[in-house]
């Protein structure tokens, strides 16, 4: 039991840490365009090609971790890239999606052929977005040269009956005080034609360790006409409200070695559809949805797994859940979000929208969800940073599968875990980064120190007294120690740990 729990932390630890040389850079590997194709797309990518630039590749999946900086541009093909780096020059994705993470900083133009660019709260893009979904090229690969031919399309552009993403079909693990290690795996199966649309279904079996549940679930999403898009899913799992808080990465990551998990949870089977437009210029993009939700909830309680520091009461690995109205929900659902980038500033925002006309009790609300970020460049290398979430409920009280929670490292250090939470919820972080740029250190680069501010409150029916915190952080890559302190009783907090951006 023990080897497996610690090829566990293994696993999560080389995804939370892993350097940048994850990314092989290719520098002596060159591309050449032998055929550009007609129009815009063919011409943006052999000016591209004509500056100088990084050849980087992962199988699968190419990443480009935050504390990584690449002094020109950077070309992938044949795989997808998800990027938080800092890239001094233009990304060009062929074959392939761009995934764009908060931190993420491009001075140039983020460029997708045969793919999508698909935004960030919180990524700086000064040159633009593009996706150039039915441009595609065959790849050839030779010594030290990679060729490029454009390809003719046709009304059938590519089937993929099945393929095994990631690592042979697992997908990134997740380990919590109710699931414990939560391994889910699924083949992928793709379609793609001419005038851009395309076809993705994901089923997958995730085992829940801790329950010893095998639940099912299926993702599909059908896109066409480049700026309309169906997303589907139906499956068994166990649910949050309190993901805003800290990744699923980072969460996983405290439970497992610090035995401190920051949500609660509940099970629930769920079906929802949604049906959305995005559009998109060389600043931004907004997309704008609507759909249904169906789930029959019912409450879980804390399995308190193993972790490295032990299962202890209080806010630790036994901290019960709060228990869940059993039933069903049935609502209607609306959001609308968008982002904007412009030379040192970026904003982002989201807000969705949820009426019930089914619930167990019979209650008849309205939930409000909103998430706010804003980062601007103040003096030299230093920045601004302010993030919001709120949710806002109208009529009856919702019932407490609709609650969310305020309270320990990620919102208000100085106090317990989750200690306020409710229907109604306020709370605003912002922070004032110095980078050190005098000291560079290899591989992180230079310790960045933060004064941060986070306020809030949360409550049923209303929101109570806000109550506050004011902290000092000293950053070296995604490690952070911080200290916390209440201004109002003096209570104070000292915590390390990991955090990929303040804007989640």
């Amino acid at each position: 039991m023990l080897k497996s729990i610690l090829a566990i932390a293994a696993v999560l630890a080389a995804v939370a840490t892993a350097a940048p040389r994850a990314a092989v850079a290719q520098n002596e590997v060159r591309v050449e365009l032998r055929s550009a194709g007609p129009g815009e797309p063919g011409e943006i990518l052999r000016t591209a090609l004509e500056r100088p630039y990084t050849v980087v590749h992962e199988q699968w999946n190419t990443r480009l971790f935050r504390d990584s900086v690449y002094d020109r541009s950077v070309v992938i093909v044949g795989s997808d890239a998800s990027v938080a780096s800092t890239i001094h020059g233009d990304l060009v994705v062929v074959d392939g999606d761009i995934y764009l993470r908060p931190g993420a900083r491009i001075d140039g133009r983020a460029i997708a052929y045969g793919g999508g660019v698909y935004d960030s709260e919180q990524a700086v893009v000064q040159g633009g977005r593009a996706s150039y979904w039915d441009t595609r090229y065959d790849v050839t690969r030779g010594e030290g040269v990679i060729f490029l031919d454009y390809r003719e399309p046709s009304a059938f552009e590519e089937a993929q009956l099945a393929s095994l993403p990631l690592l042979y079909g697992l997908r990134i693990p997740d380990y919590t005080r109710v699931d414990g290690l939560a391994l889910p795996w699924g083949p992928r199966f793709a379609a793609t034609w001419k005038d851009g649309g395309s076809l993705q279904v994901d089923p997958t079996v995730t085992y829940r360790s801790a329950i010893g549940a095998f639940d099912p679930a299926v993702t599909a999403r059908l896109r066409f006409r480049h700026d309309w898009r169906v997303e589907l899913y139906g499956g068994r799992g166990t649910f949050t409200n309190d993901r805003w808080i800290e990744s699923d990465l980072i969460n996983s990551i405290k439970a497992l070695v610090n035995g401190r998990d920051y949500r609660n949870y509940w099970r629930a089977d769920r079906f929802e559809g949604r049906l959305a437009r995005s559009v998109a210029n060389e600043s931004g993009q907004l997309t704008i949805w609507g759909g249904a939700r169906t789930e029959r909830d019912w409450s879980i309680a804390a399995s308190a797994p193993w972790s490295l520091r032990g299962r202890y009461a209080g806010d630790g690995m036994i901290r019960p859940n709060p228990a869940v109205e059993r039933g069903r929900i049935s609502s209607a659902l609306a959001g609308i979000g968008g982002s904007v980038s412009l030379p040192e500033l970026s904003f982002a925002a989201e807000l969705q929208l949820e009426h019930p006309f089914h619930t167990p009790g019979d209650e008849s609300f309205t939930q409000f969800t909103a998430d706010a970020g804003l980062r601007f460049a103040t003096f030299g290398s230093q920045s601004f940073e302010i993030h919001s979430h709120a949710v806002l409920t109208a009529g009856d009280q919702a019932p407490p599968q609709r609650f969310s929670y305020l309270g320990g490292s990620g919102t208000l250090p100085t106090f317990s875990v989750l200690e306020f939470g409710g229907e109604q919820l306020l709370f605003v972080e912002s922070s004032y980064a110095i980078p050190v740029t005098a000291v560079q250190i290899p591989i992180v680069g230079p310790p960045v120190l933060s004064l941060r501010h986070a306020i809030g409150s949360a409550g049923v029916d209303k929101l109570p007294k806000f109550e506050q915190n004011l902290m000092a952080r000293i950053a070296l890559g995604v490690v952070y120690a911080e200290y916390a302190i209440d201004p109002a009783t003096r209570r104070d907090a000292f915590s390390v740990g990991l955090s990929s951006s303040m804007i989640r």
